[in-house]
């Protein structure tokens, strides 16, 4: 079940909500407005006890992993 992230257009508040089908109308949790855009997300996996955002490069400067899960 995907869980997306909102931000209303009437009082700008950020907020995120599982939403169920593409038919479901979407209300701002704070003022009640139903003028919200999706945002994009960023998307998080969790590798061992750790969650780390998808990348296809490495944040070590020091290899030429993609994944720094067999760093350390």
């Amino acid at each position: 079940m995907p869980i997306y992230e909102f931000r209303c257009q009437s009082c700008g508040r950020e907020f995120e909500k599982l939403v169920f089908g593409s038919d479901q109308q979407v209300e701002c949790e704070s003022c009640g407005s139903r003028q919200v855009e999706k945002l994009m997300s960023a998307c998080a996996a969790k590798v061992g006890y750790k969650f780390t955002a998808a990348s296809s490069k490495s944040s070590c400067s020091s290899c030429s992993a993609t994944s720094c899960s067999s760093c350390s």
